[in-house]
């Protein structure tokens, strides 16, 4: 198995979203993009991780479990990205 953060990330944003298209305007890729890496994501997990329905999106329980965990890893990552900017400046 080979997930990528790149796929992960393409996911939450089409799960925050509820849309693959505002996802990809999001990222500024293709809509055919992001749902090849969902579509990748899902044959690497061996799960669906979203129900599609008539223009609504749902996540599974599989999705569910995997996105939880998401949630709290890039708020982390982001956080520790502002604290090295704060305190290890650029140098000139």
């Amino acid at each position: 198995m080979n997930v990528t953060i790149r796929q992960l990330k393409v996911l939450e944003s089409v799960a925050r979203l509820n849309s693959f298209t505002r996802a990809a305007e999001l990222l500024n890729v293709t809509q055919s993009a992001v749902s090849r890496q969902v579509r990748q994501l899902e044959e690497q997990l061996g799960e669906n991780l979203l129900e599609r329905r008539h223009h609504h999106l749902e996540l599974t329980s599989a999705g569910r479990v995997l996105l939880r965990p998401l949630h709290q890893s890039f708020a982390q990552i982001q956080l520790t990205g502002r604290s090295i900017q704060q305190n290890y400046p650029a140098k000139p």
